[in-house]
């Protein structure tokens, strides 16, 4: 029986069940995907199968529609069901990957439909092909391939309705057998620029563009923590923005190789564990002055770097600027407004107006819910 490694998540891919020639295709269109059986036991099955009414089923899932929409289903569902197994074990970003001969590998973060395949498609004929989908980086910073077939919009109406193509038949070159993470850049194509642009953007500002492409997040250790090592390798995090991904090809090599010391250059963060003074959020008093006390409410997860804090609350997060972020960390145990007031001209000098600001600053924070009156 075949065996498919999807980013670390191995599966029995029983396509028995199916007439030779839609098994024949599947088999071919997963080809880079299969791997040698590792003499243990099997893994979970992965079944497509022809149903009694002359559909399909994929994974306990009936499919009623043409045979030719089968493969996109396939890997649809065999990219969610690989997702929950390998959720809390690894970082796993919605990007295209690349890499070098040696294994450094880029990944290209990107939403739904908007240059992932494509730059799989393209940049897969100078660089190793990786994945048009999912990049999972494990603890170490290795990266677990996911060389499925490249899922291609054919209607730019119905981005739904996908065709698949296999890597080798799109002339693809195969990544190296070891892969490790050399950077991370959050794709953005315009059709106002010139050349393509490599720049590096803050750390807090790519979570915040990563975050909602990324899958099972808050189910890691650290979460922000671990994600912010794997945007802040290769001096990154970066963001890509260009026209026509073809004419990245050096720029992306060019990254591929920066990150192969897994340097983080200047990039530096502090992480907070998740904790909060537990209790129900409290309203603003209508008597908010230098003499009342506040504290941090609840939160998941949190970091701060070059004075912004990013925060997960109930996993959404959210972003305090500047002086929010320094009442923010003031505020771990019970403090008064006076003592917020003192602290923020330590750290950014006098100013006539400290008090009225820092009063203004907590009330927004306790409206946001991420401090509460003690």
């Amino acid at each position: 029986m075949a065996v498919i490694d999807a980013f670390g998540a191995r599966w029995s891919f029983d396509v028995s069940g199916l007439d030779d020639h839609l098994a024949d295709q599947l088999l071919h269109l997963w080809s880079r995907a299969l791997v040698e059986p590792d003499g243990g036991a099997a893994p979970p099955a992965f079944v497509v199968r022809r149903t009694e009414e002359g559909g399909v089923d994929v994974d306990g899932l009936e499919h009623a529609g043409n045979d030719r929409d089968v493969p996109y289903l396939v890997s649809r569902c065999l990219t969610i069901a690989s997702i929950r197994r390998r959720s809390g074990g690894c970082v796993m970003l919605h990007a295209a990957g690349l890499a070098s001969d040696d294994g450094g590998t880029v990944a290209l973060v990107a939403g739904s439909g908007t240059g992932k395949t494509t730059a799989g498609r393209l940049l897969g004929r100078s660089l190793g092909y990786v994945s048009d989908e999912t990049i999972a980086v494990e603890h170490d910073l290795t990266v677990r391939p996911y060389a499925k077939p490249l899922s291609i919009v054919t209607d730019p109406t119905v981005p739904t309705g996908k065709h698949e193509e296999s890597p080798d038949d799109l002339g693809l070159r195969p990544a190296a057998p070891v892969l490790r993470l050399a950077a991370v850049a959050v794709l953005e194509r315009r059709d106002d620029v010139g050349g393509p642009v490599l720049e590096p953007i803050g750390l807090v500002e790519a979570m915040n563009l990563v975050l909602p492409q990324s899958s099972a997040t808050p189910s890691l250790d650290r979460p922000l923590d671990r994600l912010a090592r794997v945007l802040a390798i290769g001096h990154g995090p970066y963001r890509l923005t260009y026209r026509n991904i073809e004419d990245c090809v050096g720029l992306v090599t060019e990254l591929a190789h920066v990150g192969r010391s897994h340097a983080v250059g200047d990039v530096t963060w502090t992480w907070f564990d998740g904790h909060g003074h537990l209790g129900s959020e409290t309203p603003v008093p209508d008597d908010l002055g230098p003499s009342t006390v506040v504290a941090r409410t609840a939160f998941g997860d949190a970091v701060l770097s070059d004075g912004v804090v990013l925060l997960l609350r109930d996993w959404v997060p959210i972003t305090l600027p500047g002086l929010a972020a320094s009442v923010w960390v003031a505020a771990d145990v019970p403090v008064a407004v006076s003592d917020l007031v003192a602290i923020a001209e330590d750290e950014l000098g006098p100013h006539p107006d400290a008090e009225a600001i820092i009063v203004a600053t907590v009330r927004m924070m306790i409206h946001a819910k991420v401090l509460r009156v003690v």
